[in-house]
């Protein structure tokens, strides 16, 4: 089970996410967020994993996709950091690799 909860001020978006973002969650979870970028272009859009049980590899895609697309996270828990840390290093090496060849 998934439940995000929404804090918006002005152009600034919290999702605090609770529960397991696996399975059909991770389903829910993406049309909500697509729904909340295309209703607002302009949302600043910070995620917070401070309460998310399990994470998996669909879940974890997500998150990845999410955070190319600028949103900022927040993290507490060994696992919950680990896959944040993941994610940007694995980004972080692109971009590297990317430069490099121009």
């Amino acid at each position: 089970m998934l439940r995000v909860e929404t804090e918006q001020h002005g152009d600034r978006y919290r999702l605090t996410l609770h529960g397991s973002l696996t399975g059909e969650w991770v389903a829910v979870l993406e049309r909500y967020w697509k729904t909340l970028v295309r209703s607002v272009p302009s949302a600043r859009i910070t995620v917070e994993l401070s309460d998310v049980s399990f994470i998996d590899r669909a879940g974890e895609g997500l998150l990845e996709r999410i955070w190319r697309r600028g949103a900022k996270f927040v993290a507490s828990g060994c696992v919950n950091r680990h896959v944040v840390d993941t994610i940007r290093s694995r980004n972080a090496s692109a971009r590297l690799s990317t430069a490099r060849e121009r």
